[in-house]
């Protein structure tokens, strides 16, 4: 086992690594952040850097294309021309200018006249008949010139015709380009540099490698880089250099130039250098951090765990059976209290631990506790044991109608009689809420089942607690057993499983696990999986059974009942299939369907010109209680355009009676959308008619089963006046179901019931049936 004290530890320990380790995960994150910032700012500079030297080289364009505009240029007259020319050399920035004939006749402002008709310029303006050049830097032939590489910037003169008769250039020293990157401000080792097409240097901080060195000089490659610099318009390379350094080469196209490539070169080094220093500080100063943090964890861990352990010794010791312990009050925080509230908790454990405080039975431990005692007595006696397990039927119900008080002393009396039922050696105890469980004996297995029997009729009927009297209902599983090997959980789980089909079937039963519980479990599985995709595969349809008001005989409403078409399973009772779906939580799925298809039916009869009615949809008490019940039937009613008016939904009377305050507030909303509201097999629950005066329902439906019996039976019968005149009095209508006879519906028009339903007026009927009967009403009006 663990100690805690290095649980703390670790768990601090823990949080404190990875507390440091994300800083650092985040700084590296940031720093690493870095790199991409200053290659951007990189980017940036080379771009600049390229656009001063296209802005420089536009100048000249822009100037010499004034030049050769000029109306003396224009005239060629050389006299005229000399004396003109010098004028517009700007010393600071021309070396000199030249105009020149189509013969190749040229003149210079610093040389007489010449012959150009061999140079770039000649060929491209005269021959190749381009407007506008800029030539590659190149040093002079001529003796006269410095030895330093020049660039002529040329533009053809052409006369009124646009007939190119000469051209005019000027020529500019390419020292320019080199003050350019030699006036690059950067870091460390980084310095810009420019070259042509060719890979040949036209600019470099050291002047002397203009025009004489290349490209391949600097950078060692097998020709992919540098023909990616020299093709490309833009971008960053990388590349190692001859001292086996990574060199980053950020290159941008120098636009109106002659195919120049404007470059910076950096070792990434450079970049790095400063980025690893800021990381090994943070690093080093987080590994600091994280020893002072661990050393604080490991003393806290020691002082915080102490009192926790000294306590766990007596927990311990009480866990042992000695509550004489006391646990240490005088710790002045959470732990003290926490010593206080076990210290109280012993005083009371025994009487908490084998006994129900409610019913003074033994519990569910005091059971268990007991029944090996119990077991062995009898071991010597060949006799047939037997595990019984009760459940009262809708408890939930009776302390929500007579509170938790009432419901109490139902289960203490309830406890009085199982007591008094029992003999010898057997026990009872509460089990689990509303159940109780017995270990009962008997000398054969017909003897003990008759005995359960005795139990279950013993156990329902008529109760009168505190002067209020209603029918008890439960339902009992019991597991006999003549084989004292089976271990006692196996028999209690099979008594489990015999109780809950009782309570599927509809409760107020007893029933014995055999085998055909096991099948009926699966039958039950299977179901289930095969009504899961019966939406999606259309297996549903709808049924309707007409409701006829007694006074006028006229079909004035409708009720939905639905229907499985799936023919493996065409013998399933409705109510069956209601019921699986309620426990697997299908119903609301289900009942959202049934509700839409119902609700559209009846638009679409009175989209098709037949009168309106209303539409009666059960509503299941899952269903009635999603938080979402009514904003789902304000859509529905939305989605098929039907009048609210038009539909009624059937709450049952147990639905209604359980957890009244929240039912009340739903059915308001309902009622003031328009919806109508209905109370389905009345007169088989707990309340009273008088109750419902605070629901704002519009009909009650008189449980069927009164009605089958009313004309044989004085109580059914006074039932169903009485709620008839109960309903009339508070203005609620009445609706009798199952009316099966001429008997029963002349009896219930005398007693003014409003309307009747059954297989007497019809059954459940398809669509086209309800059809049939509208266009028989109206052959009949």
């Amino acid at each position: 086992m663990k100690s805690i004290r290095n649980q703390i530890l670790i768990y601090l320990v823990v949080g404190a690594i990875i507390l440091f380790g994300l800083l650092f995960v985040f700084s590296d994150l940031k720093l690493n952040e870095l790199p991409k910032h200053i290659k951007a700012q990189y980017s940036e500079i080379v771009n600049a850097r390229s656009d001063e030297v296209t802005k420089e080289l536009k100048g000249f364009i822009e100037q010499i294309t004034i030049i050769s505009k000029s109306p003396i240029i224009r005239s060629m007259d050389l006299e005229k021309i000399k004396s003109y020319l010098p004028n517009l050399v700007l010393k600071n920035k021309y070396r000199n200018m030249t105009i020149s004939y189509p013969d190749g006749r040229a003149w210079s402002t610093i040389l007489d006249e010449f012959d150009i008709s061999h140079q770039e310029q000649y060929q491209k303006i005269f021959v190749e008949e381009e407007e506008c050049i800029i030539s590659q830097p190149f040093y002079s032939p001529y003796v006269h010139e410095s030895d330093k590489p020049i660039i002529i910037i040329s533009h053809s003169v052409t006369d009124e015709k646009n007939r190119v008769i000469g051209l005019v250039n000027i020529v500019i020293n390419n020292e320019f380009l080199n003050e350019v990157v030699r006036g690059m401000n950067l870091k460390g080792e980084a310095y810009g540099w420019i070259v042509n097409k060719d890979g040949v240097l036209v600019a470099h901080p050291d002047s002397q490698a203009s025009l004489k060195k290349n490209i391949k000089d600097y950078i060692i490659d097998d020709g992919n880089i540098i023909n990616e610099i020299l093709e490309g318009k833009s971008g960053i390379i990388e590349y190692i250099d001859e001292n086996g350094e990574n060199i980053l080469v950020f290159f941008n196209k120098i636009r109106e130039s002659p195919e120049w490539t404007f470059l910076i070169s950096i070792s990434e080094k450079s970049i790095y250098k400063e980025i690893n220093g800021v990381r090994n500080t943070i690093l080093a100063a987080i590994i600091i951090g994280l020893i002072l943090v661990i050393a604080f964890c490991f003393f806290y861990s020691r002082s915080l765990s102490k009192p926790i352990l000294e306590l766990k010794k007596v927990f311990e010791r009480a866990a042992n059976g000695d509550l004489n312990i006391r646990a240490n009050e005088k710790i002045y925080n959470e732990l003290g209290l926490a010593a206080k509230s076990f210290n109280k908790m012993l005083e009371k454990i025994k009487d908490l631990t084998y006994r129900d405080m409610v019913t003074e039975l033994y519990n569910y431990n005091g059971f268990f506790l007991e029944l090996p005692y119990k077991m062995k007595k009898l071991a010597d006696k060949k006799i047939v044991t037997s595990i019984v397990i009760i459940s009262i039927d809708d408890f939930k119900r009776i302390n929500s109608i007579h509170g938790f008080d009432f419901g109490d002393g139902v289960l203490c009396d309830f406890a009085r009689q199982l007591k008094n039922f029992l003999r010898g050696e057997e026990i009872v105890a509460r089990f689990l809420g509303d159940e109780f469980i017995l270990f009962l004996y008997e000398d054969d297995i017909l003897t003990i089942e008759e005995r359960i029997k005795k139990l279950w009729n013993l156990c329902s009927g008529e109760v009168k607690v505190n002067d209020n009297q209603f029918v008890m209902r439960v339902s009992i599983g019991a597991s006999v057993s003549t084989n004292n090997s089976i271990a006692i959980e196996e028999i209690i789980h099979q008594a489990t499983i015999a109780k809950l089909i009782v309570k599927k079937m509809g409760g107020n039963h007893y029933r014995f696990y055999d085998f055909e519980l096991e099948e009926l479990i699966k039958e039950e599985q299977k179901i289930e999986n095969d009504l899961y995709h019966a939406i999606e595969n259309n297996e549903f349809k709808l049924v309707y059974q007409p409701i006829r008001e007694l006074a006028t005989g006229r079909n004035i409403g409708i009720e939905a009942l639905l229907r499985w078409t799936n023919p493996l399973y065409s013998k399933v009772s409705p109510l069956v299939l209601i019921q699986i779906a309620e426990q697997n939580g299908l119903i609301i799925e289900i009942g959202r369907w049934v509700l839409k298809e119902a609700c559209r039916q009846n638009k679409q009869w009175q989209k098709e010109g037949y009168s309106p009615i209303i539409v009666s949809v059960n509503v299941s008490a899952i269903q009635f209680e999603q938080t979402n019940f009514v904003e789902m039937v304000k859509e529905i009613l939305e989605e098929t355009e039907l009048e609210p008016k038009y539909l009624e939904l059937e709450i049952t009377e147990r639905i209604a009676m359980d957890r009244v305050e929240e039912k009340l507030l739903k059915m308001k909303e309902l009622k003031s959308m328009g919806v109508r509201i209905s109370i389905d097999d009345f007169g088989t629950g707990y309340s009273s008619l008088a109750y419902f005066t605070r629901f704002p329902i519009d009909t009650l439906k008189i449980d069927r089963s009164f009605i089958n019996d009313m004309l044989n039976d004085e109580n059914a019968k006074t039932i169903v006046t009485t709620i008839i005149n109960m309903a009339k009095s508070i203005k609620i209508k009445t609706i009798a179901e199952g009316v099966e006879t001429w008997e029963q519906l002349e009896y219930l028009k005398k007693k003014s019931c409003d309307q009747i339903q059954g297989y007497l007026i019809s059954k459940p009927v398809d669509p086209h049936i309800i059809v049939e009967m509208f266009e028989e009403e109206i052959l009949t009006n």
